[in-house]
């Protein structure tokens, strides 16, 4: 039996720690984000990931806004994103 998953959201599935998962959720492109939504919900409701699933809700909600000068904005998802990279950076030796 194969894997037809596409390997960032198995990733996102195998990811052992918060880390690892904030690191995937800032480097997948927006299109597979958009496609596979329920995916990365789920994925971070499963590991328990608030961070996770909080920036994605975030994300999301600024899809909807007006843009500034075609940049996507939303305190709440700086903010968010902020987060992730915090995690990101505890993570690194």
């Amino acid at each position: 039996m194969t894997d037809s998953m596409l390997p960032i959201l198995r990733a996102m599935y195998d990811a052992s720690t918060e880390a690892e998962r904030a690191e995937i959720l800032l480097r997948c492109p927006v299109n597979i984000m958009i496609k596979y939504r329920h995916v990365m919900e789920r994925a971070c409701e499963r590991a328990a990931f608030v961070a996770g699933t909080e920036y994605l809700l975030c994300f999301f909600a600024a899809l909807h806004e007006v843009r500034h000068r075609g940049d996507i904005k939303g305190a709440a998802l700086r903010h968010a994103q902020g987060r992730l990279l915090l995690i990101c950076d505890e993570a690194a030796p």
